[in-house]
């Protein structure tokens, strides 16, 4: 249980609320999935067999048209790309991964094969993954079927390849995306709002916060995170769970301190409830990182970056192979990274390291040994309570927890492997294990509200002894394709485990009031409010599912599918101890009518998290909370795919929210309800060559529909009607200025409540941003200097709460961050 979770609920009279969790798990799931394995091996002798080609040796260009046309297969892939390249000959009995694999024996490429069975040649050179779009495809009704007898006739795929707009390394663009479905899927055929925020955003940038990073997806705003760890309202509701590479990380429960940016490749977001295929998490969306992988060609980067309020940032990036044939890759990301702050006391020091190690064992089956281990320390920071129905007008700097022992410190080391195995060229298995260990110790002093003269904070201190945590987290997936009936079918067969265990020792203090226009911290604190409390909690969770991307007739698409969890909670010492169950389904509906434009449509249930700070009048924890999602929407990519964008319009709606129950106002009722509704633009453009932009904007009609304390009506707490943002840069592409870039952008938020009473209201405000940058070469190394200023006006803000009147975070002012990098090959 991370500080900040207790933090966020804990009150003076009460400092022993503990969280309960689950145990252990099941061989259902196991035996579940061992059957599952059988599925694809059945198939394997009627889609694994070899293809007899004749490819005669060629500019790479003509042998991958005739390799198209012998397969049968599409292609996906830029004409700049191959066109420096001759391919061997290459005849016989191949199946398709071999054929692909002779041909690309000799140049820097590689492949991958989509979701629907389209492969797409990539460059493998190139420091981050790349992104590649062309319209080398055929529409659905040229694309010919296998033969159904030997003397069959056999129709192929029309010899024309268009070259298609490539999407280098600094594209803005993602035209594929896995987290919505766990497969790569193209975005345009993914019945769901799906957002990629790639590589070259985060650098342009210089995203080192997620915060920072989600400002360029509509609908996700920041939560309080206490200076501690990550929380953002996703369509209206608060989560504190991220995702990396699949795997859940309760930031709140785990003490993993604010996530670390520097090996994360992209982010994904996945609009709307996510446990179909996730497991338990509340139903605004999902943020998914996915982290850097091991590249076959060496490369290595160091950077130094430096920036107001002493801060001081170095990253370090190396990877490629250690052995001759490449079977065996490597990666080490690492940062190391000091700061004060505009607020007074505040300082901190972060340590991460990332290895990560892949053997490439053939060309069917692959695993990865990867590891982070990260320190952190940090200043535990509340912000401002509310005089009025406004934050109090105090300095920025000015912190009213001031104590010096108000400090964080925490360490954590996340193991594990992800091995997958391609049993032929349509069915796969996947697996992934995680195992996440922690420790914390702490000590935050918390404010309680103002007293009436409008000046006096009262307070209280919560210390946090020995704070340990275990999570385990595994997944198995098996994937393939198979027609029926003329149909085409992409099919994922999965289950996870998800277990975790939470230790601490909790004392609790009085502490002195404060003027907070004249705060003193010399008297040290009080008295031991209550006698040090100690938790012992677990938490164990499964679930089954099943999914279908069903191609139909006139370029429909259908998703559709179900899931089964089931979780377990226990606490030590208390009368905690539940079992819950549930079967939720998904539906979704594309139409493509032509390739650059989509129109879909989805239904999705959510099975979401217990409150176990809140109990019935029997004493029992209230059940989980439930939610239920209609979206529909209209995607569209057009000039060669340098401009794509999605307009989104939903409905969802959270239910079994906690209440106070009208006859014992200290117990709970899980009776509330709310409601959020609204309309969401999100558009990526490289109108020009070398200018980039990202456009998003959000809607958000939020009610609260069911409430016994009198909030009915009210909107939610840190949910603004409107908020958007808009970024743009522009790299100049010839003469002196070659390799100059300059950058703006805004982001703007209207008014949002401190909390669901709509007692306080943070006023809406809008922030300038600014770039600039120049790279060069030297000899083989490249070389980048960049400058970037936030907040360029100096506006001062407030950008969320804690759900409370009594802890409202300030914005910080101007900021400016320089770099300098290096990168070799």
């Amino acid at each position: 249980m991370h500080a900040s979770q207790i933090l966020h609920h804990s009150q003076p009279e009460t400092p022993q609320r503990t969280r309960t969790h689950l145990h252990r798990a099941s061989l259902t799931l196991v035996c579940w999935l061992l059957l599952s394995m059988t599925i694809p091996s059945l198939a394997v002798s009627a889609s694994g067999n070899a293809i007899d080609f004749d490819i005669p040796a060629q500019s790479l260009d003509r042998a991958l048209r005739t390799f198209a046309k012998q397969s049968q297969t599409s292609v996906l892939y830029d004409s700049q790309v191959s066109r420096p390249y001759t391919s061997q000959r290459v005849v016989g009995g191949y199946t398709v991964n071999q054929a692909l694999n002779l041909l690309l024996r000799d140049t820097e490429l590689t492949y991958r094969k989509t979701s629907t069975g389209v492969f797409t040649i990539e460059e493998s050179a190139d420091p981050v993954t790349p992104l590649l779009v062309a319209a080398t495809d055929t529409p659905a009704e040229t694309r010919t079927q296998s033969p159904t007898t030997d003397n069959a006739p056999v129709e192929t795929l029309p010899e024309v390849l268009v070259p298609g707009f490539r999407l280098t390394r600094d594209s803005y663009s993602a035209p594929n995306a896995t987290t919505a479905t766990k497969l790569d899927t193209p975005i345009m055929q993914t019945p769901v709002s799906i957002q990629v925020v790639p590589p070259q955003v985060l650098k342009d940038q210089q995203a080192i916060e997620l915060s920072r990073a989600l400002e360029n997806v509509s609908g996700v705003y920041p939560s309080q995170g206490f200076n501690l760890t990550n929380a953002f309202n996703v369509r209206g509701f608060q989560t504190f769970t991220y995702y990396r590479n699949g795997m859940p990380i309760e930031a709140a429960l785990t003490q993993a301190g604010r996530r670390e940016m520097g090996n994360i490749e992209r982010l994904e977001v996945l609009k709307g409830p996510a446990s179909f295929l996730y497991g338990r998490i509340n139903p605004g969306g999902l943020v998914n990182m996915v982290t850097k992988q091991p590249l076959n060609k060496p490369y290595y980067a160091l950077q130094q970056q430096f920036g107001s309020f002493e801060r001081y940032r170095t990253t370090g990036d190396a990877t490629g192979p250690l052995t001759k044939d490449g079977s065996l890759l490597y990666r080490i990301n690492f940062t190391h990274e000091t700061f004060d702050s505009f607020r007074d006391f505040v300082d901190g020091e972060r340590l991460f390291i990332v290895p990560v190690l892949r053997w490439e064992i053939s060309d069917q089956t692959q695993i990865t040994f990867e590891m982070e281990y990260q320190h952190n320390e940090t200043f535990i920071d509340f912000g401002v309570p509310a005089i009025g129905d406004r934050p109090a007008n105090l300095p920025r700097r000015r912190h009213l927890g001031g104590e010096p022992d108000n400090k964080d410190e925490s360490d954590y080391v996340l193991g594990g492997f992800h091995w997958s195995h391609a049993f032929n060229d349509d069915w796969s298995i996947s697996h992934r294990f995680n195992a996440l260990l922690s420790t914390e110790d702490g000590t935050a002093s918390l404010p309680s509200g103002v007293q009436a003269d409008g000046r006096t904070l009262n307070r209280f201190s919560s210390e946090f002894e020995d704070n340990k945590v275990e999570t385990y987290f595994t997944t198995v997936n098996v994937n393939g394709s198979l027609d029926t009936f003329g149909l085409n079918h992409t099919l994922l067969v999965g289950g996870d485990y998800y277990n975790f265990t939470n230790t601490l020792n909790v004392i609790s203090r009085t502490l002195n009031s404060v003027d907070i226009f004249a705060p003193d911290f010399s008297q040290g604190p009080g008295a031991l409010t209550s006698m040090p409390s100690h938790v012992n909690a677990q938490k164990e969770r499964y679930g089954i599912y099943i999914q279908d991307q069903i191609e139909l007739p006139f370029n429909v698409f259908l998703l559709a599918g179900g899931r089964f969890d089931y979780a377990k909670v226990e606490s030590k010492g208390s009368n905690v101890n539940i079992d819950e169950e549930a079967l939720k389904p998904r539906f979704g509906i594309l139409w493509q009518p032509v390739p650059q434009l989509s129109f879909f449509g989805s239904y999705v249930e959510n099975f979401g998290s217990d409150d176990f700070f809140s109990v019935n009048p029997d004493g029992t924890v209230l059940p989980p909370d439930t939610a239920d999602q209609w979206e529909v929407g209209v995607k569209t990519e057009l000039l060669d795919g340098r401009l794509r964008g999605t307009l989104a319009f939903y409905d969802l709606t959270k239910q079994n929210i906690a209440t106070p129950d009208l006859n014992n106002p200290t117990f709970s009722r899980a009776t509330g309800e709310a409601r959020n509704r609204g309309i969401e633009l999100d558009v990526t453009a490289e109108i020009l060559p070398g200018w980039k932009t990202i456009g998003v904007y959000s809607y958000i009609d939020s009610e609260i529909t069911k409430d016994n304390s009198g909030n009915q009506g009210n909107r939610f707490a840190n949910v603004p009607r409107h908020g958007g943002s808009f970024w743009t840069t522009y790299t100049f592409q010839e003469n002196q200025l070659r390799g100059l870039t300059l950058g703006a952008g805004v982001v703007a938020r209207s008014e949002q409540e401190a909390d669901n009473a709509n007692t306080a209201q943070l006023p809406g405000y809008a922030l300038v941003h600014l770039l600039s940058s120049y790279s060069w070469n030297i000899g083989g190394t490249r070389m980048t200097t960049q400058l970037n200023v936030e907040n360029l006006l100096n506006k001062k803000y407030f950008p969320n709460s804690a759900g409370s009147r009594n802890r409202i975070d300030v914005g910080a002012p101007r900021v400016f961050l320089g770099m300098l990098r290096a990168e070799f090959n």
